[in-house]
């Protein structure tokens, strides 16, 4: 990834690449870059991770999703710090040749430490040498790859070093295609060299998760979903309320691309809105006891003594919840306001008002400060969240079978 710069009369890489500041300023460039993209992606991947996590562990907290978003900032620092900084100047190609011609010969770093060392190798003089910091940051930075798939993914050495392999190829990949053909040549250093020390870094990371891991918590995944996957918590009915507004809009903007692509008149869409969302909110939890983004955080809407929540139930329950929306769109939607003679519109943002406190404040007060962890809505419908507890969390792991002798003995 970092390459070391060829030796001789080769040209050295440009220090800034068409950036200003120090070296030291290019190598942070990446890192503030990552720092800034990561609410982003964190945001993309929280309820795919979320989903994975509920049917893994039971919840999507704890130490397991904290070490899974620090390897997720990881990949994304070293992502970055593989393409940034890029070439400023469109010119780039034109007058440099550093990167034009790939770097093979193994272990041709030992050569570049040399020539830049000078015969000065007291600790002070390698310390003030680059190409040694360079050789370090291609070992140290898959270093956190090898340790994650050991002590998260309980991998074995050999896959971990293939794992690395090929991550470290991709990403020289990326240098020598000129970040996949987006410029016209390589602006950073394909080298073999990177491929070694890259998949020495994973060994080392794979070795050292041994100890190190034993001093973690374990990733236990069978006695979190033991503890958790009966608890209905707001954080997952949050995550199952995100997950069907997300998957309904995105059914929207499908259909509504469909009708447009037939030349379909939208200025009728009221009717299928309608239909999908009654469809979506209380057909389909009707008959399966669960909407989409309820089934996929293991969660069903059932009445009190057990039984399935019929269709004016759950009409009445999610007309409330999605109340703010479906208000806000009515009263969007209204074309003229006209108080003196129609003082009757006056209720839409009164009723919009009185929607958002119930379900943004109330609510979540109710959810998390009341005994019974019920929403005003499913006081009102008599219905509440139950969890759906896969059989291998419902039940607890067999006793292990006693040898003959001891049954005999007893």
């Amino acid at each position: 990834m970092l390459a070391q710069p060829p030796a001789g009369k080769h040209a050295s890489p440009p220090a800034r690449l068409g950036t200003t500041g120090s070296v030291v300023t290019t190598y942070l460039v990446p890192v503030r870059t990552a720092l800034l993209l990561f609410p982003l992606v964190a945001l993309a991947v929280m309820l795919p991770a979320a989903f994975v996590s509920y049917r893994r562990r039971g919840r999507a907290g704890g130490w397991p999703t904290f070490v899974f978003y620090a390897f997720l900032f990881y990949l994304l620092a070293i992502a970055t710090q593989t393409v940034l900084p890029l070439p400023a100047d469109p010119a780039y190609c034109a007058g440099h040749t550093y990167a034009s011609s790939p770097q093979l010969r193994p272990f041709y770093f030992v050569e570049v430490v040399s020539q830049r060392a000078r015969g000065r190798w007291s600790p002070g003089a390698l310390l003030h040498n680059p190409a040694v910091w360079t050789t370090a940051l291609n070992v140290v930075m898959l270093v956190p790859l090898g340790f994650y798939v050991r002590y998260a993914r309980r991998t074995r050495l050999l896959p971990a070093t293939l794992i690395g392999f090929g991550v470290s190829l991709f990403f020289e990949l990326t240098q020598l295609t000129g970040l996949w053909f987006v410029y016209p040549c390589p602006y950073r250093l394909f080298s073999v060299d990177d491929l070694l020390l890259n998949t020495a870094g994973v060994v080392a990371g794979w070795l050292l998760a041994g100890p190190l891991g034993r001093l973690l918590p374990a990733p236990e995944p069978e006695h979190d979903r033991r503890r958790y996957a009966t608890k209905v918590t707001f954080t997952r009915r949050l995550f199952a309320l995100a997950t069907d507004l997300l998957g309904f809009a995105a059914l929207l903007g499908f259909l509504f691309g469909l009708l447009t692509l037939f030349g379909e008149d939208l200025r009728h869409r009221d009717t299928p809105v309608v239909v999908l969302a009654l469809v979506w909110f209380v057909v389909l939890p009707s008959v399966t006891g669960s909407t989409p983004g309820k089934r996929a955080m293991l969660l069903r809407v059932a009445r009190r003594g057990g039984r399935r929540a019929g269709p004016v139930a759950l009409l009445v329950r999610n007309g409330v919840l999605l109340s703010p929306l479906w208000l806000a769109w009515l009263l969007l939607d209204l074309d003229r306001w006209d108080l003196a003679h129609h003082p009757e519109q006056l209720l839409l943002p009164v009723a919009l008002a009185a929607s958002v406190f119930v379900v943004g404040v109330w609510t979540p007060l109710a959810v998390l400060l009341d005994d019974e962890h019920r929403a005003p809505y499913e006081r009102l419908t008599r219905t509440v969240n139950v969890a759906v507890v896969p059989p291998a969390a419902a039940e607890p792991p067999p006793a292990p079978a006693q040898p003959a002798e001891v049954l005999k003995g007893r």
